[in-house]
């Protein structure tokens, strides 16, 4: 099981302010790697998400809606789960849902006791462990001593870098956790103060009461915390703490935030789930902690285009589309466009100069800074600002501008593997927002841009895959969109359009000379999966043998006008990256490996120009005559010969995969039990796993 989704507990019950630091934490921690993905009750009870789960969290809020939603089904699933070998991690409220009992606040109008049906940890979590909680309010909150224990965790010991062992922690309303007699399950990871004091009688004293642990399950592992892990001090008002015992909360908070931090850090690594380094830096700053990393201009220059009037023509009319006069200068024009005010310049000439100006940059480009939420206050979005640079072939950007996706090599590569409409300009971006959101979402720019555009980013803030997912691209994994203008032909019809796209990456690499044997897959409708052999710092616990896992997506969006289909592909696909799963260059080297041959990896740049290119030669046959040509290819790359399916809405029926529909794409199977019956499928909508759930329709 290759674990790429982290998921957040988004239903009744969840504290709205923690739902929105949890989420920002663990995308500061595990984004590099993971999905953090929302999920209500909804998805957990009907779709298949076990498979792709690497943690699932529930967070702080109120355990009696967790407990009217999950109760029965979700419950069952999330224990089989866990003892299976999944991660869980509880917090605050979370901590208390997952004990085998509840004791919250006895005796008082706000009390909730009673035992829980997850049961992960033992015994009981007793709580409050300080006086004073309020659910609308920070009143009860404090910036607690806690003491780790370090000797308790499965890490290594260089990870703490000789941090103090009492660090400030967020708490507010939390529990400690008490053990049942005889329960050796469950491992202290912190414990809380001294001045902890039992609910059930102010006056006395709790003896080295549990504030985090750890509890095996089966073959995984859930941790829970009565403390506020995941909270940093950039995050929080100082005017919600205003009592004796918390005004200096922040402040504590910030002081130790690094230390706050590493022991995140560890308690993830215990789990054995990949932490992103540069999340455990030493600055309190809060830009080591929650601040969205600064988009960066985007620069358009022509590749494959070729003509000064071609060139000149398109040029001119992106730059008509600024009529209106910005803030940062007399040459700031700006396209007022459906979603972002997108500012157009030309580019700057000469060698070695800088192709737009840093001063004009950071005016424009303000970071995307992430403040304090307050319970009272809807946070408005602001319209967003981007740069578009247009660039002549004399004022393609160097490395100061595009440090990292080297545009003169693209360039080249463009040119010397011939396409004439995919990939006729190419734009790129080092850090977007989205490329496929930014083209899809501003529509006069949208209308404007020359067939076969591509636009490409290093890093992507909110990529987007099928869906609730999101795709993780970390840095070597090829992000791009792809404008084509698709024509309304009977033989070529528009939803086969991403069987293209997806051949096309395959087919690029494997119709290499050498290449052709390289263990590159397709996933029906149109993943592309690689042959995964578990790294040395994976954290996949659930694979012992190489296996198939995805390396790439295509996604696409469409819209209709005038008898034109206009289609925005988009793309990732790992290729230079050997973590989540594996890349194409991965593979490469491991065939290398194991068949003494010397292939060379395949730079990003170059497979931008192959996946383009081979996607118009095969778009070309497609549009003469459909994708029944190109179905022996299909078959050839596949994963699902012969491979049996169930048939959840025909009584669990078992069917044998025949193929695909030329004309619609959907997965034909026969019946095991009736040979002569065959079925078209189609996926149920769920973001997990194609394969499950699929809905059937007897055809013969």
């Amino acid at each position: 099981m290759v674990g790429l989704n982290v998921l957040v507990y988004s239903g009744p019950g969840v504290s709205l302010n923690g739902h929105a630091y949890l989420l920002r934490t663990l995308r500061q921690f595990l984004g590099h790697r993971y999905a953090i993905i929302p999920i209500g009750p909804e998805a957990l009870r009907k779709e298949p998400w076990e498979s792709k789960a690497a943690l699932l969290v529930i967070p702080g809020g109120r355990d009696l809606p967790y407990m009217a939603e999950m109760n029965g089904e979700i419950n069952r699933r999330i224990k089989t789960w866990v003892q299976a070998g999944g991660r869980f991690l509880g917090i605050c409220a979370g901590g208390y849902y997952a004990s085998a009992r509840c004791e919250f606040e006895p005796g008082t109008d706000k009390a909730v006791v009673g035992d829980r049906e997850l049961a992960f940890f033992g015994g009981a979590c007793v709580g409050c462990a300080y006086p004073g909680f309020n659910y609308k309010s920070e009143e009860g909150a404090r910036a607690v001593e806690a003491t780790v224990d370090r000797g308790a965790f499965n890490v290594p010991g260089s990870l703490w870098k000789g941090d103090p062992v009492a660090v400030r922690i967020h708490y507010n309303g939390g529990g400690f956790f008490v053990p049942d007699e005889g329960n050796s399950d469950a491992t202290v990871l912190v414990r809380y103060p001294s001045d902890v004091t039992s609910p059930h009688d102010r006056s006395k004293r709790v003896d080295s009461p549990a504030a985090v642990v750890s509890c095996k399950v089966g073959r995984g592992t859930a941790v829970l915390s009565g403390l506020h892990i995941e909270y940093a001090w950039d995050f929080l008002a100082p005017s919600s703490y205003t009592q004796p015992y918390n005004r200096g909360l922040i402040a504590l908070m910030r002081n130790h935030d690094a230390y706050r931090r590493r022991l995140l850090g560890a308690i993830f690594t215990h789990m054995k789930i990949s932490v992103n380094p540069e999340a455990l830096g030493d600055s309190p700053d809060p830009a080591h902690s929650m601040r969205v990393p600064t988009i960066t201009p985007t620069f358009m220059v022509p590749a494959r285009v070729s003509g000064v009037a071609a060139i000149s023509s398109a040029m001119y009319a992106l730059n008509n589309l600024a009529a209106h006069r910005g803030d940062c200068g007399a040459a700031d024009m700006v396209l007022r466009d459906t979603a972002e005010d997108i500012h157009i310049v030309t580019a700057a000439t000469g060698a070695g100069a800088r192709r737009v100006s840093v001063e004009y940059q950071n005016a424009v480009l303000q970071p995307d800074d992430i403040g304090p939420v307050s319970a009272t206050e809807a946070m408005p979005e602001s319209r967003k600002h981007s740069v578009l640079v247009l660039c002549t072939p004399d004022s393609v950007p160097g490395t100061n501008e595009a440090p990292r996706f080297d545009m003169h090599a693209a360039v080249k590569y463009m040119q010397a593997i011939k396409a004439h409409t995919a990939g006729s300009w190419l734009m790129y971006s080092d850090t977007t927002r989205s490329t496929q959101t930014f083209l899809e979402r501003n529509q006069r720019l949208l209308a404007q841009l020359p067939d076969g555009t591509v636009n490409v980013a290093t890093v992507q803030l909110a990529g987007r895959g099928r869906g609730r997912n999101t795709w993780v691209a970390p840095v070597g994994c090829l992000q791009f969109t792809m404008l084509i203008r698709h024509p309304t032909l009977k033989q070529a019809p528009v939803v086969m359009m991403q069987y293209v796209m997806s051949l096309a990456i395959v087919e690029a690499v494997k119709t290499l000379p050498g290449y052709e044997h390289l263990p590159l897959r397709l996933k029906w409708p149109n993943d592309v999966h690689a042959l995964h052999t578990r790294a040395a710092d994976s954290d996949d616990s659930f694979d012992a043998e190489p296996a198939y896992a995805k390396v790439g997506g295509i996604l696409v969006n469409s819209s209709y006008k005038s008898g034109e289909y206009t289609l925005l592909f988009g793309c990732g696909i790992n290729v230079a990256n050997r973590l989540p799963t594996t890349s194409i260059n991965s593979v490469i080297r491991d065939y290398n490996d194991a068949h003494g041959t010397r292939l060379d990896t395949i730079p990003l740049e170059k497979a931008l120009a192959l996946f383009t290119a081979k996607f118009e030669e095969l778009y070309r046959q497609f549009l003469a005559f459909g994708f029944e040509p190109l179905l022996e290819a299909y078959y050839r790359n596949w994963l699902h010969s012969d491979q049996v399916v169930t048939l959840a809405d025909r009584s669990y029926e078992k069917a044998r995969v025949v193929g695909i529909s030329a004309a619609d794409g959907q997965l034909q199977v026969r019946s095991l039990n009736s040979p002569h019956t065959v079925y078209s499928l189609q996926p149920d909508g769920n973001s997990f796993d194609m394969l499950r759930g699929l809905i059937s329709r007897k055809i013969n």
